[in-house]
């Protein structure tokens, strides 16, 4: 089998297929000839860190307090979810936006009863508890995925008009290993085709989590779902996710270019950024190694000691801004 030689590409895959006969010899050149590098930026060849829902917990924290993994890219679109080990009872629901004409809200106007997850996709008022839900500037919704126990399914959303009864265009199921609401973690996926991409691309979607009676909860993935919405509460979205980069964004005009991360000498800084910021730090297959609180300010670099020589996430978070780093310690 080819292997591709650039160790921060398919590190992982070459020490699978040479397990038991790696020359250590071999990878110690592989990986040594890159240890010059310290600041590597982001590459989407190697697996993000997991990236987090909005840490509500109105529906018990299975959606707001769990995260989820990305693969490298290829034909499939992969998500690998975490509940945090709390009960999964109820349906998440994800709105893609590929780029293609779709809707900015979900109101009344979409209300498609025909079944479970079509209630929580439209957000029914067939039981009396449909909201609108109302997504960040320059989002426009043309797919929905809706996971819970019983199925997980992709739905395309009709750009215009009305929808009523079985007005959603069902798409294709999407692979999920969710079968019990005990499991703590499971898999879904579906083809880039199935929502008209391909590998090379890219989509930004949101989260919600609701009832299979159309009830809300606070919990969901993208920022602006205010903590204890419940019910008939609308929901109004100020900021979306990207797949498979795992970035989050404020809105259309908001990039965040402002912001830079630099890491030298077991000394981190930021600029861009005077609040209090939650540090964290991943290994390369996504497992949380550090978390703690600072207050970052441009002018005071943050002690942060790391693994020398092992590829690593830092990830700044603050109220308003994310920064993801790629760094390999000297």
């Amino acid at each position: 089998m080819k292997v591709d030689l650039n160790p921060f590409k398919n590190i992982a895959q070459f020490i699978k297929i040479n397990s038991g006969k790696t020359n250590l010899c071999v990878l110690f050149l592989l990986v040594s000839s890159y240890m010059f590098a310290q600041n590597l930026g982001v590459d989407s060849s190697v697996p993000p860190p997991p990236c987090y829902a909005n840490g509500n917990v109105g529906f018990g924290g299975a959606v707001g307090e769990g995260h989820f993994l990305t693969t490298d890219p290829n034909t499939i679109v992969y998500f690998h979810m975490s509940t945090s080990s709390n009960p999964m009872n109820d349906i998440l629901v994800l709105y893609i936006d590929t780029g293609a004409p779709g809707r900015n809200v979900i109101d009344q106007s979409i209300d498609d009863s025909a079944d479970a997850h079509r209630i929580a996709i439209t957000n029914s008022n067939a039981f009396g508890f449909g909201s609108v839900i109302q997504f960040p500037p320059g989002f426009e919704a043309s797919y929905a995925v809706a996971i819970n126990v019983d199925f997980a399914g992709l739905w395309a959303i009709p750009n215009t008009g009305s929808v009523g009864n079985g007005g959603l265009n069902f798409v294709t199921a999407v692979n999920s290993t969710l079968t019990s609401s005990t499991q703590g973690f499971y898999d879904f996926d579906f083809g880039w085709a199935d929502i008209g991409l391909t590998e090379t691309d890219t989509f930004n979607f949101v989260g919600v989590y609701v009832s299979n009676t159309g009830y809300s909860s606070d919990e969901g993935y993208g920022s602006g779902i205010v903590s204890g919405t419940q019910g008939a509460d609308n929901i109004t979205f100020n900021g979306y996710i990207s797949f498979p980069t795992c970035s989050e964004t404020l809105s259309d005009e908001d990039l965040q270019d402002d912001v830079s991360v630099n890491y030298v000498n077991n000394q981190l800084f930021i600029k861009g950024i005077n609040d209090v910021a939650i540090i964290r730090v991943y290994d390369m297959l996504g497992r949380e190694i550090y978390k703690k609180t600072h207050q970052a300010q441009d002018s005071e670099p943050i002690t942060l000691t790391l693994t020398k020589s092992e590829l690593q996430f830092i990830v700044i978070e603050s109220s308003d801004k994310k920064k993801v780093l790629k760094v390999i310690p000297n």
